[in-house]
């Protein structure tokens, strides 16, 4: 019989082979041997006897009363199923009539799946681009065996709160009891480690939560960095009175983003898209169509090599739609002179971005102060709008700017130690986020929220292990109707025969 292990092909299996394959002891081993069916490899193991003592009175003379043939699926090969048919002993004691199994070296318990399958199985799941399909594809096991295995050994616990969090949510579960479409996730900022999950983001929700919370866990919080959503400043100023709220600085020109683009669409809006008379796009409509992403670069961007990329001097080339030669420098001269307020929105994103490199906590409340009277008077309803969001959120844009730690680096060209200051943010929350789109997404979306939540942590939290002593389900009760309407049910298919 010749089979093949991990794509090598080996010759026949001995029992010197079978042993050193699962790693059994030969003085352990009284009978062992392989069969192939059809494609599978079917190994017969019995154990040599060693007679434990009863469970029960620890009486040491014990008989051998019968055999109990269990079929355990195992991993050890790859490239094909393979069965384990092992022929357990079951003990009796003579003396108090007990009767138990042997040791079971090869699964858990009464698992028809190997203890090495399901060591496989968990260590596969800690990768967000697995699936429980894929898993189960790979071992030979079904996938709601994979998910069963995963539920039992998988129970992740809230960690205790830490004194710089991180607050953020995104669309990775549609919560059924809570009606909610958002995944709302806890970050330590130190240890960059999920605290828990939850599905919700709701005032009520979240507040109810951290209030079962211990008050000492709650008062140790020092700083929170959130995104503008006005129901979290309620939460911490309720929950967390001893916490300075930030509100972090990625959101705020995420928030100026969308109002620049407000300003792109509707100025494209007022513009002819057609040249009358013709299929053909105006000038007008194309540039803001095909360069507006240059509206988001600031005017001093430098392109991949190096050099500006509003720079006039740069080679120009031939655009066959304005027919004549341009730049970038160019382009962005003719998409400002559409309309005054694309060149005015434009100046303002670059005085936003200029705002967090160039200021400190020392001198960002007078800075901020100044940045919104140029929005508020730029006489652009879209700039309007975005000056009375940094009005209202005034004192945790400056909260942004508190430094929470230092960071010491050596310089690998000079030797010397550089210093940097870290502020408390949430751009580590966005990494995680695109974890759990990534491991909804290629699930096609989850049912079970306690499944998903301890995945999502299982993959999220690199110390995270499976538990030692697995959570065995409740067996489900047998309703006496459901049993006589079977029984009924049997009786009426003899009676057909």
């Amino acid at each position: 019989m010749m089979f093949s292990k991990g794509g090598f092909h080996v010759g026949p299996l001995s029992k010197n082979d079978l042993l050193s394959l699962f790693n059994l002891e030969d003085d352990a081993v009284e009978d062992i041997s392989f069969i192939n069916k059809n494609g599978i490899a079917m190994i017969d193991v019995l154990l040599h006897p060693n007679y434990p003592p009863c469970p029960r009175c620890g009486n040491t003379r014990v008989w051998v009363k019968d055999f109990n043939s269990r079929q355990i699926t195992h991993s050890i090969l790859t490239d094909r199923q393979c069965i384990l048919i092992y022929r357990a002993r079951r003990y009796i004691c003579p003396v108090c009539g007990r009767t138990y199994l042997e040791n079971n070296p090869f699964s858990f318990r009464s698992s028809q799946i190997s203890a090495l399958t399901v060591q496989n199985l968990l260590r596969d799941l800690k990768s967000a681009n697995e699936t429980f399909s894929s898993v189960a594809l790979r071992y030979h096991v079904s996938p709601t065996s994979a998910c069963s295995v995963f539920d039992q050994y998988v129970s992740m616990s809230r960690l205790p709160l830490p004194e710089l969090m991180c607050w953020d949510e995104c669309y990775a579960f549609y919560h059924r009891g809570e009606d909610s479409k958002y995944v709302f996730t806890i970050l330590d900022f130190d240890s960059q480690i999920p605290i828990d999950l939850l599905p919700s983001r709701r005032k009520g929700y979240l507040t109810s939560y951290f209030m079962s919370l211990p008050k000492e866990e709650r008062d140790n919080v020092k700083m929170i960095a959130t995104d503008m959503y006005r129901e979290y400043r309620y939460i911490i100023h309720q929950v967390f009175p001893k916490a300075i709220h930030s509100c972090d600085h990625y959101h705020v020109s995420q928030e100026l983003t969308r109002k620049v683009d407000k300003v792109r669409i509707r100025v494209m809006k007022s513009v002819t898209k057609y040249i009358r008379g013709t299929k053909r796009t105006s000038d007008e409509y194309y540039l803001l169509k095909k360069f507006n992403w240059l509206i988001f670069k600031r005017y001093d961007s430098v392109d991949h090599d190096g050099r500006q990329l509003f720079d006039p001097n740069r080679e120009r080339k031939m655009n066959q739609k304005l027919g004549r030669l341009l730049n970038y420098y160019d382009i962005r001269d003719l998409i400002e002179a559409i309309h005054p307020d694309l060149k005015a929105a434009w100046r303002l994103k670059d005085d936003l971005t200029d705002f967090y490199e160039k200021n400190t906590y020392d001198t960002a409340e007078e800075a901020l102060t100044e940045l919104i009277l140029s929005f508020s008077h730029s006489g652009i309803t879209e700039m309007k709008e975005f000056g009375r969001t940094l009005a209202n959120w005034k004192e945790e844009i400056i909260n942004s700017f508190i430094v929470v730690k230092k960071k010491y680096k050596v310089d690998k060209d000079t030797g010397q130690v550089v210093v940097s200051d870290i502020k408390l943010n949430n751009g580590l929350m966005e990494n995680r986020n695109s974890i759990l789109k990534i491991i909804k997404k290629n699930a096609n979306g989850y049912t079970c929220w306690n499944r998903f939540r301890n995945r999502a942590l299982y993959v999220l939290r690199p110390d995270a292990v499976p538990l030692l002593n697995p959570v065995i389900p409740p067996k489900r009760e047998k309703n006496k109707k459901e049993i006589k309407r079977k029984r009924k049910t049997r009786k009426e298919k003899a009676n057909a025969v």
